[in-house]
């Protein structure tokens, strides 16, 4: 935790000004560095992900009776590949986020999905688990274990930035 030491009310209304011109950099800058943290938390556990293949590489189909664990290696790579933070967004109620998110389509074509399978569509069904595949809570487990340091992480960049931010400022 920050500290901050001041002699006399003046001096403390100097810092705090000097501290609140580049106030939302400073935010953003914190939550990026934990968003970060959290990313790759997640990505090592999709990198855990099992891979499940039939004949040539295609992916397997389960079922209610037998389902699936994992998922084929494109679609492991493609999760991977799609994983990221959204920009960062300010709220008028003064929170300052990202957002962990999977963009875009999967190299699998189906007959449903010309285009490719969603993505998020497809971790959704990775972390909860559908009729034919058994829940594999990557993302839940990975955020738990990374919590700590994502919060270390965001001190740190906190303090750096103020120090520096002092040091500009006086």
């Amino acid at each position: 935790m920050a500290v901050l030491q001041v002699k006399g009310l003046d001096e403390y209304v100097k810092k705090i000004k000097t501290l609140s011109k580049n106030a939302d950099s400073i935010m953003k800058s914190v939550v990026y560095d934990g968003g970060a943290v959290i990313a790759d938390a997640v990505k090592a556990g999709l990198k855990e992900l099992p891979v499940e293949e039939g004949e040539n590489g295609l992916p397997v189909f389960g079922t209610q009776e037998a389902p699936i664990t994992g998922v084929s290696r494109v679609q492991k790579g493609d999760l991977i590949d799609s994983m990221g933070l959204a920009p960062i967004q300010e709220f008028k109620q003064g929170y300052i986020s990202t957002k962990l998110g999977w963009d875009g389509y999967s190299k699998m074509r189906t007959r449903k999905y010309p285009k490719g399978v969603p993505n998020q569509l497809l971790m959704r069904s990775v972390e909860n688990g559908t009729s034919f595949r058994k829940k594999n809570p990557i993302v839940r487990k990975s955020v738990a274990k990374a919590r700590k340091a994502a919060i270390e992480a965001m001190t740190t960049r906190a303090e750096k930035e103020i120090k520096e931010e002092f040091k500009n400022g006086n």
